[in-house]
């Protein structure tokens, strides 16, 4: 009897090792996958600073382009006609042609989001709305904050675009650590968040322009 209770003591003690070591599995499997995660959550972070950097960088030698223009003398004469023009106009004309201006820009961001290359073309628009910022700063200077609000605007989605574009061309190409990116949805809700900023611009523009550009 004493043999029997030893052997039954025994297979308790191995059976609740085992449960102990079967449920130690599923940690440590969690504990790897935690591990794995905060690199990959590292490397996202790095990779929207990065694309917010090259995007800032790229709207500043634009804007500096532009400025150079204008104090070269090489800007089309036709841009001081039309920057006289959009002064005299009224501040509802003003506020809705930046604003359709602001939108289309970043609706052409939103769009190049979903393409393969868009990854590789997205910085043209903060190049060409710098140059556009710097002409028309400098032609009027009080125009300066709202054209920083649209140039931002415009950094920010289109950092936005070329990551998103990234992340599909990775799903496509069968790399599952693009899995835990942002979502379409993500992705548009941060789009529609910058609108204000350029609602912002558009009506500080009409104000200025009401008031000081005559």
């Amino acid at each position: 009897m004493e043999n029997v209770i030893d052997l039954t003591n025994a297979d308790k003690s191995f059976l609740s090792e085992t449960a102990e070591s079967s449920e130690s599995v599923p940690s440590e499997q969690n504990a790897e996958q935690n591990t794995e995660s905060v690199p990959r959550e590292r490397r996202a972070e790095g990779s929207r600073a990065s694309e917010r950097i090259v995007m800032t960088i790229t709207a500043l030698c634009g804007a500096a382009a532009g400025v150079i223009l204008v104090l070269g003398g090489k800007a089309d004469s036709g841009a001081a006609a039309a920057l006289s023009e959009h002064l005299s106009k009224s501040f509802g004309e003003i506020f809705f042609g930046r604003l359709i201006i602001g939108a289309a820009v970043l609706f052409v961001e939103f769009l190049l989001g979903f393409f393969a290359f868009g990854d590789h073309i997205s910085w043209l628009l903060p190049l060409f709305t710098g140059i556009g910022s710097g002409v028309y700063s400098i032609a009027n200077p009080v125009f300066i904050p709202s054209e920083i609000a649209l140039l931002l605007a415009v950094i920010f989605s289109g950092a936005r675009s070329a990551l998103f574009s990234r992340k599909l061309l990775g799903l496509a190409s069968g790399d599952r650590t693009y899995m835990r990116g942002m979502t379409a949805r993500e992705y548009a809700i941060k789009f529609a968040l910058t609108v204000p900023l350029i609602a912002a611009a558009a009506v500080y523009e009409g104000i200025a322009a009401t008031t000081f550009g005559a």
